[in-house]
């Protein structure tokens, strides 16, 4: 399910403790993976300085916790890193666990702030509320009003936000704070970017998240995958709006596609360990996939269904939170939609405006 948030419903289950302790540690030479604690399920998430002559990069920015501030710091002098030396920092998405101290960083260092258009956009939407100043709170909450009205002819039930609405304005901003929009550099597709003297290849790998970035390193097969390959557990791809793309299952194949014969040495994920065998990992998440919709094919057999049904009955007693229930559902409508536009099944429209989806 998706943002940590986010793979909680996958079916498959991290060792425990879930995920990895924090810390950080040099993975290859001038490479650091700084893992840091989240107040999601998986626990944590990693972020990765990459380490040159004049200064230092980072992907992702993890979430502004008072646990997460202080194991950055300790990972950041272990690695012997200063924030004055900061020369840029890529966010792959716009996820709270992967943004949340981008503009503290930003404003600490000058950092050039790399991210895709698609994302910049939905971060600015989110937590500046589509104005200049920072709106986080109110702008998440008519977020989630508008997920609510995208989710109720779906049969789900009116849901809470992630973060709290009892939690005062002044506690969301601290926890997540993003540049401006003049502070982004945007990339595209194919574009490459020199990060502290290292040449680096944007691949937009959209499904995770629209506009998903994950960055390879063609001198020695390095692929910063963030959350759109993960070792253990398959990141959420679930339709959560009708301002998403419309069809972010078959986005997330094609994407998988795309990166599947990189010639990558070491994968370095935006959870659990770095791995090798890219191309054996995408096989077994197609696989799984290519299951579930084999699982919900078989569910549309014995009669129509909203998506809310079919997420209770595949997920069952792990829909043990509003969050939960909220990926779930969206998770389920992304394989709908894949199967509907694939012309395995048909919607359906009741009279009191619930949409069914029927096996053809």
């Amino acid at each position: 399910m998706s943002d940590d948030k986010k793979h909680a419903t996958t079916g498959e289950r991290p060792k425990h403790p879930a995920e990895l302790t924090p810390g950080a540690e040099e993975v290859v030479s001038g490479v650091w993976k700084i893992t840091l604690p989240i107040p999601f399920p998986l626990r944590t998430v990693n972020i990765y300085a990459l380490v040159g002559r004049d200064g230092w990069a980072l992907v992702d920015a993890a979430m502004g916790t008072p646990e997460a501030r202080a194991v950055l710091a300790e990972g950041l002098e272990r690695a012997g890193l200063r924030l004055q030396e900061l020369r840029a920092l890529v966010l792959s998405h716009h996820h709270p666990d992967h943004i949340g101290l981008s503009a503290e960083l930003q404003e600490q260092s000058g950092a050039t702030v790399y991210m895709h258009p698609i994302d910049a956009a939905i971060m600015q939407a989110m937590w500046h509320g589509g104005h200049g100043e920072q709106g986080g709170h109110s702008a998440q909450q008519r977020s989630f009003t508008q997920a609510n009205q995208f989710f109720r002819p779906h049969g789900m039930p009116p849901l809470e936000p992630v973060v709290s609405s009892q939690l005062p304005p002044e506690v969301v901003n601290f926890v997540i704070r993003v540049p401006t929009r003049e502070a982004i550099t945007c990339v595209e597709d194919g574009e490459e970017i020199t990060l502290v003297g290292e040449r680096y290849r944007v691949i937009w790998t959209p499904g995770h998240s629209d506009g998903h970035i994950v960055l390879f390193r063609e001198r020695d097969g390095l692929l910063l995958a963030a959350d759109h390959v993960l070792p253990r557990i398959t990141p959420n791809i679930g339709l959560y709006s009708e301002y998403n793309r419309a069809n972010p299952l078959g986005d997330y194949i094609q994407s998988l596609e795309k990166v599947r014969h990189l010639p990558a040495s070491l994968v370095l994920p935006g959870h659990g360990e770095p791995f090798r065998n890219l191309a054996r990992r995408v096989r077994e998440l197609i696989r799984h996939h290519a299951q579930r919709e084999l699982e919900i094919l078989s569910l549309l057999g014995r009669r129509p269904q909203h998506a809310y049904q079919l997420a209770e009955q595949v997920f069952g007693q792990r829909l043990k939170s509003d969050e939960a229930r909220r990926m779930a559902v969206a998770e389920i409508l992304s394989h709908l939609e894949h199967l509907r536009l694939a012309g395995y099944v048909r919607q359906e429209r009741t009279d009191d405006g619930l949409i069914l989806y029927a096996a053809v």
